[in-house]
């Protein structure tokens, strides 16, 4: 993968997962949450052990990378922009 597409995708889904964030907790805290901290909201562990097998953490910072990585390979000629919140909640 090229550098350059690697940045946009992690740009974009750290876009992507404040938002989520911010529908997660009251309007309150949502104006509290931004880029240099919304790692304090998220769980610090990031993989989960379930049926013997050591699998990635659900609505982590990574899970969003590779969502939007399973949605560019289906469809190469797409741009990550293009990418909407809820392609990625709804994708099997």
């Amino acid at each position: 993968m090229n550098g350059r597409k690697a940045k946009q995708i992690r740009n974009h889904a750290k876009f992507m997962l404040l938002d989520w964030l911010r529908t997660m907790v009251s309007e309150k805290e949502a104006a509290k949450i931004d880029e240099s901290n919304f790692e304090d909201y998220l769980p610090s562990q990031g993989y989960v052990y379930a049926n013997r097998k050591i699998i990635l953490s659900a609505y982590s910072f990574k899970w969003f990378i590779k969502k939007i990585k399973k949605i560019l390979k289906k469809e190469r000629s797409r741009d990550v922009r293009t990418i909407k919140l809820d392609e990625l909640l709804n994708d099997g």
